[in-house]
């Protein structure tokens, strides 16, 4: 016990050593020392920090918006400014010391590229004053905000701004910094944070920042994600604007990633169920379905059958017509019978002309080829006539097809648009969709039959129809018409023009029927010839009568010098 008393006397000595040098020794300027307030003056707060005598911190280092933070017996830690009056008192300074660490703070900022917080004091013409803590700071007006022209400098008064520390003066302690470059440098970082979190597949939430025709821009934090028209819904969006407006908050979910531009691409109809999936069940094959036309493409028609679900009618499923010009109005609400289902396209394939009849099985059923119809003349060309006759198809007789007898050359000046007509459907052909109509086949073709219709020898009454320096032209039955050469026309020459006119009756013999040609030939020479042999003949016979009578020939011979006379 004695050895431990002595042991704890040996420290208890070696303590007090060491505190009577201190209290006789005083702080050396700059350094930092504790202590506990002892007294409070007007303008003075006395301090122990364990010298003979107490250290003085003026007043106003401790006050806050006019009012004291310490009281006595309260331990403040502050550095020494200096020891004056010959060791009579040392000289404290709180505000120094945080001064000091404020600096030595910022340096350590600057170092690592950290921001500071600055609260603006004041403002001129080149721009603010501040302090970071007890660290002056300047910021130029141009880096008090990312606007290019700031708002009126009273506004940044009194306010406190995250900067960026651009330069540090070491010897005035003071720092310039930019508060826009710290929101840029943020907004990247939290940007980088934010796509290295980000996956496809995230929901993300957001306020609409800006809504076009196109789509609409949504702020999800570090950046804004774009909503395309074509994802916010499963139907047709015609705008957005009927879906949003500024500042409503949405939640959507994220359908691409672009990292290198730091964009993506947000969905909305994403998080509903897509009704295409019961599109086969909703919509089967052979089924039928209506829907509104929206718009019109170079193949066909789209038309919405419902949100999300639309169909495509092509070109050829309009009409059983293909030449038909059908045209569909957008908003035209039409029925079609489904013929198909397109997963790549996301349409369903429709056919109007499924339901309605087939004109061409109706013209086939109610007019085969061979038919007789009878229609009204709706056009006329150079090369025939185009018939309506009820069929909903129009049919054409060509020029060719009108006479087998005569060549018309101005069909204009034989028919006229409205003429009814009664033509043979000659041909029906689906694919060209083309329908082949005769007049003259209602009747046989008279050159089949020319050699029993007008066999050589015949006799004709025909009627002069044209007269000219060579020949002249008659009538002849069946619509047929006949020359007479006009060597043919008498045993002399003669002139057609001086022989006979238009109009005349003339009496003549068929010399020729020329199927190959289409021609008749007819001679009044020879008829004359022909009559006068039948004259002889004639004559002959009777004397053969009359001898056979026991008359003699003498008396013949006498009565018919008689009957000269």
């Amino acid at each position: 016990m004695q050895e431990n008393n002595g042991m704890n006397n040996e420290m208890k000595f070696e303590d007090f050593e060491s505190m009577l040098e201190d209290s006789l020794n005083p702080p050396s300027k700059g350094s930092i020392v504790k202590g506990s307030v002892v007294a409070i003056n007007g303008t003075d707060i006395l301090v122990n920090i364990g010298y003979k005598s107490e250290g003085i911190i003026d007043k106003s280092e401790l006050e806050k918006d006019g009012k004291l933070e310490v009281n006595v017996g309260d331990e403040i830690e502050a550095i020494v400014e200096g020891v004056q009056g010959g060791g009579g008192y040392v000289r404290l300074s709180r505000k120094v010391l945080n001064q000091q660490r404020d600096f030595d703070e910022i340096l350590d900022k600057f170092d690592k590229n950290k921001p500071v917080a600055v609260k603006i004091e004041s403002s001129n013409d080149k721009g603010f004053l501040g302090k970071a803590g007890e660290i002056a700071v300047f910021i130029p007006s141009n880096h008090i905000d990312l606007r290019s022209k700031t708002k009126d400098q009273k506004n940044y008064i009194g306010k406190v701004f995250n900067c960026k520390i651009l330069k540090v003066d070491k010897k005035a302690k003071s720092i310039l910094a930019s508060h826009k470059l710290y929101i840029i440098e943020s907004a990247e970082e939290e940007k980088k944070k934010f796509f290295e979190a980000l996956k496809v597949g995230d929901k993300v939430k957001g306020k609409v920042k800006t809504v076009k025709e196109f789509g609409v821009f949504i702020n999800v934090g570090a950046v804004d994600g774009f909503l395309h028209r074509d994802n916010i819904d499963w139907g047709k969006v015609k705008h957005p604007s009927k879906y949003f407006e500024l500042d409503d908050t949405v939640e959507t979910v994220v359908l691409n990633i672009d990292k290198e531009n730091q964009k993506i691409e947000l969905g909305l109809k994403q998080l509903k169920e897509d009704p295409w999936d019961k599109v086969k069940d909703k919509y089967p094959v052979d089924g039928e379905a209506k829907g509104r036309i929206i718009t019109r493409r170079k193949k066909g028609y789209v038309l919405e059958l419902e949100p999300g679900i639309d169909g495509f009618i092509p070109e050829e499923e309009l009409s059983w017509i293909k030449n038909s010009n059908v045209k569909l109005e957008r908003g035209d609400i039409v029925e079609g019978k489904v013929i198909g289902i397109d997963d790549e396209h996301k349409k369903v394939i429709m056919s109007l002309r499924l339901l309605t009849e087939n004109p061409w099985v109706t013209l086939k059923n109610n007019h085969p080829e061979g038919s007789v119809v009878t229609g009204k003349i709706k056009g006329i060309t150079d090369f025939g006539l185009f018939v309506d006759f009820g069929a909903h198809i129009d049919g054409l007789v060509r020029k060719l097809d009108i006479s087998w007898t005569e060549e018309i050359e101005d069909l204009n000046e034989k028919f006229k648009v409205g003429d009814e007509i009664t033509a043979k459907i000659l041909k029906i052909d689906e694919d060209k969709e083309r329908i082949s109509l005769g007049i003259k086949q209602i009747e046989k073709n008279p050159w089949k039959e020319i050699d029993k219709l007008l066999p050589a020898g015949k006799v004709l009454d025909v009627e002069v129809t044209e007269v000219n320096k060579d020949n002249v032209v008659v009538e002849l039955p069946k619509g047929l018409t006949g020359i007479i050469p006009a060597k043919e026309l008498d045993e002399q020459k003669v002139i057609p023009e001086e022989f006979c006119k238009v109009g005349d009756k003339l009496k003549a013999v068929v010399n020729k029927a020329d199927k190959r040609e289409k021609k008749v030939i007819l001679s009044v020479k020879k008829y004359k010839l022909d009559a006068e042999k039948r004259e002889v003949k004639e004559y002959l016979k009777q004397i053969q009568d009359k001898s056979d009578s026991s008359f003699n020939l003498g008396a013949l011979i006498k009565d018919k010098i008689d009957e000269i006379k």
